[in-house]
């Protein structure tokens, strides 16, 4: 068979058949299908259909907001002071620059945002006006209406303005936190490593920090973090989650921590290095000694 030099064959269109017509009805094409012939493509008419349905809730708030607590043991100081900062209604765009600055030595996946929705699901934090009252998501705003040369026309608004608060729940759990006594417990937990604990409040309580190379040789040829085999970072975090030390650039006692200092040591109570736990494997987080977010 000849073929025309200028155009190359359309091989595709060889292999259609001439019959075939892309807006066919599909329920007609498969009409004379049976099961043999294997699975039909979809109808036009079906429509999609959600499997999964959330289990209900029936906890308390002040259950769910201990829950979330526990949950973001990290993120444990940025969401008090997001509570301590909602005690009045502010703006959510004040919300957000106020967690920026929480977090700006403190890098963490979670927005303000993020942290907002979290803390109202867990019935912490709600939605209001500006004046403090209920928040109507469910009033349609209008557009103002403005007249040019004698015709009315409708101008944009800026809609609604979103305001946080601090309900009743978030305040309880608020009120109720004891980061002095959190530092108590903790020292109690551990008090062959007592001695560890008020090195490394003593050493941070001061205008300028330390960095973690001073940490480390403060802590890490210790005798007491030999057997089992600690190194600084390990205090430190607990320390940290405690709300006795705070990173900003470099370590710093906080209020708490110095309060700890000046009633939670004044007796000796190390314990010798034999009565510790028994050995066990420290991480690679420990022995980095590395300061990071989530």
């Amino acid at each position: 068979m000849e073929q025309n030099p200028q155009k190359a064959p359309d091989l595709f269109l060889d292999m259609v058949d001439s019959d075939y017509d892309p807006l066919a009805d599909p329920e007609a094409d498969g009409a004379d299908l049976d099961e043999s012939d294997g699975q039909q493509g979809p109808h036009t008419d079906y429509q999609a259909t959600a499997f999964y349905v959330s289990a209900p809730d029936d906890r308390s708030a002040a259950q769910r907001i201990e829950d979330l607590f526990a949950a973001m043991a990290t993120r444990r100081r940025v969401l008090l002071d997001i509570l301590e900062f909602l005690d009045a209604p502010q703006r959510s765009d004040a919300l957000q620059q106020k967690v920026e600055k929480l977090q700006e030595y403190n890098a963490s996946v979670y927005s303000g945002y993020n942290l907002s929705l979290l803390l109202e699901e867990a019935g912490a934090i709600q939605k209001v006006s500006e004046d403090g009252s209920q928040f109507d998501e469910e009033t349609e705003q209008l557009p103002d209406v403005v007249e040019v040369d004698g015709l009315p026309f409708f101008k944009p608004t800026d809609g609604k303005q979103v305001f946080w608060l601090i309900t009743a729940e978030g305040r309880a759990y608020l009120e109720a936190d004891d980061p002095f006594g959190r530092l108590a417990e903790l020292i109690a937990e551990e008090p062959q490593y007592q001695a560890i604990y008020k090195n490394l409040l003593e050493f941070c309580d001061n205008e300028a920090g330390r960095g973690v190379e001073e940490l480390a040789a403060l802590i890490d040829d210790d005798p007491l973090v030999q057997k089992p085999r600690r190194y600084f970072s390990y205090f430190v975090k607990k320390l940290e989650d405690g709300n006795a030390l705070v990173w900003t650039k470099k370590w710093h006692t906080t209020a708490s921590g110095k309060r700890g200092l000046e009633l939670l040591f004044s007796e000796p109570g190390e314990a010798a290095p034999e009565e510790a736990a028994p050995d066990e494997a420290a991480s690679e987080d420990e022995r980095q000694g590395l300061r990071g977010g989530e």
